[in-house]
């Protein structure tokens, strides 16, 4: 017996208790991961570690082996004297040679470590083009968030409106039946249901569309059971426009190719040897197979360029003060959008504030007008333009909250994110 009770209290809880809850964050948050973006940004991170690997082992010592066979036409000799032993060898047409070569760099003059540099902040260029990339998808996530509330603000206020209408055609049924009012009042009613079951089918259908978007982009499978929570607003902390980023990038990555001009002029230092068996050798008198060596130093140095590293520098320069002025410029649009947000922020909240005082005198006047209705003091279509100015109230209400929370979410995403 308690146990049948159990089920039928349950059976009578609303079935909203239910519902499972998604929040912006969480939407945010898959999309992110389910975004290609997010798979692109792990190769990024592990290409960083791969050019410091590959680079550094360009301070290792480079062994090279190579071998060859040769046969010559013809060889040197030397004059014979008359009663006089040769002194020189047959020097051979056939020789061979084997040889295993070292080299080390003994300094560089900077230039793995300018290299690295510049591999670095061409690799931050491309992480901070992902960035940029996530901060649209962000956008695009708010955009279905707040439309998908608003649709479904709007569905509670035309379901509540359509049933405000079915209790009023019970009654006036009943009014016509006794006579006190024409059928065109009844009928006219019931076409006005008819337009809010029409506009239920457009919601319903902007909804369903609307979270096929943010199922695509989240990779989540959410339907029309899941209870959309209102977005908390919080500023991020630590906030940076990912385009001011990529520009910052882009700076940096041309400050380093005059690292990489300046190191291209300073003299390099080498050391190296050499190991080889064959024949000839470094003594080319000895035409017997045999092993020989050299070990030595030497260094490069381009001495004069021509002028070619302050042409360089000059070319940077140019790049980066269109750089810096694109910066500035996007630096301008960026506070002008802040502002208009803020601005819509407080434009909606009076607007929201003056909403409620509308709603509550529009259901006065609906409200009169259904009883002058009831009691046949009315036409139907005084009635309908009373209910349609209430419902119409409440509709803008809500969707001056969407402007709202859409104005408050575009703000903060304006600031940018958090490093």
């Amino acid at each position: 017996m308690t146990k049948r009770i159990l089920i039928v209290l349950l059976a009578l809880l609303p079935i909203s208790i239910f519902a499972q809850e998604v929040t912006l964050d969480e939407c945010i948050n898959a999309a992110k991961q389910n975004w290609p973006a997010f798979k692109k940004k792990l190769s990024i991170d592990e290409q960083k570690k791969l050019i410091d690997e590959t680079l550094n082992k360009s301070y290792l010592p480079k062994l090279n082996l190579s071998g060859q066979a040769t046969y010559q036409s013809e060889t040197i000799t030397f004059p014979e004297m008359p009663g006089v032993p040769s002194i020189y060898p047959d020097f051979p047409n056939d020789n061979y040679n084997v040889e295993l070569s070292v080299n080390q760099i003994i300094w560089d003059g900077g230039a793995v470590k300018s290299e690295k540099e510049i591999q670095h902040a061409a690799n931050d260029i491309d992480l901070q083009k992902l960035n940029v990339e996530t901060y649209g998808l962000v956008g695009k996530v708010n955009q279905l968030y707040s439309n998908y509330l608003y649709l479904n603000k709007s569905e509670d206020v035309l379901l509540i409106s359509k049933d405000e209408l079915e209790k009023n055609i019970k009654t006036l049924q009943s009014a016509y039946e006794n006579g006190t009012i024409l059928k065109s009042d009844l009928d006219n009613i019931k076409a006005e249901k008819l337009k809010l079951d029409k506009d239920i089918i457009r919601i319903q259908a902007l909804k369903l569309n609307t979270l096929k978007s943010i199922n695509l982009i989240t990779g989540l499978n959410l339907d029309k059971s899941y209870n959309f929570a209102e977005p908390v607003i919080k500023e991020p902390a630590n906030a940076v426009r990912p385009e001011l980023s990529l520009l910052d990038a882009q700076y940096q990555y041309t400050s380093s190719t005059v690292n990489k001009f300046k190191t291209n002029r300073m003299p390099k230092f080498f050391a190296f040897g050499k190991a080889g068996y064959g024949r000839p050798g470094y003594d080319f008198m000895n035409t017997d197979m045999h092993g020989y060596a050299m070990i030595g130093a030497k260094f490069t140095w381009d001495v004069f360029d021509w002028n070619l590293f302050k042409k360089q520098k000059q070319n940077v320069m140019l790049q980066q003060q269109i750089i810096q002025d694109s910066k500035e410029t996007l630096q301008k649009q960026i506070t002008i959008e802040e502002n208009q947000y803020i601005a819509e922020i407080a434009q909606y909240k009076k607007q929201i504030a003056i909403d409620k005082n509308i709603i509550k005198l529009k259901e006065s006047v609906y409200k009169a007008g259904e009883s002058q209705m009831n009691n046949g003091t009315i036409t139907s279509t005084e009635y309908l333009k009373m209910f349609n100015e209430w419902k119409r109230a409440k509709l803008t209400s809500e969707l001056d909250k969407l402007k709202l929370i859409t104005a408050e979410l575009n703000y903060i995403h304006s600031k940018g994110i958090s490093n």
